[in-house]
């Protein structure tokens, strides 16, 4: 049994999960983005946090890397869908010239 645990982080983000095992997104874009999963699990922890599990591998790391790439983390403000133990590095803003 293998798994992979994804986080989503920003305000107005979320996922929500059908009864037919397809799982919606709601990210910001007008039309909303509908990922059907025949072969993993789906299991949400919180509402940012849920895990995709099942036998094989190949099918767990598509969709989550498919999950991942609708909505990749922003480098200034550190939101976006990210694996649960991924390091985050964010680059600072604008400074200010007055300090």
């Amino acid at each position: 049994l293998f798994f992979n645990k994804l986080k989503f982080k920003g305000k107005g983000y979320y996922i929500y999960k059908n009864l037919r095992n397809t799982i919606a997104t709601q990210f910001g874009y007008t039309h909303g983005i509908y990922i059907h999963e025949w072969y993993n699990n789906v299991k949400f922890i919180s509402k940012s946090s849920l895990v995709l599990f099942g036998l094989y591998l190949e099918d767990i790391n598509y969709a989550s890397l498919s999950l991942q790439s609708f909505r990749k983390i922003n480098v200034f403000t550190g939101r976006g869908v990210r694996f649960a133990r991924q390091t985050l590095y964010t680059k600072p803003g604008k400074v200010s010239t007055y300090r």
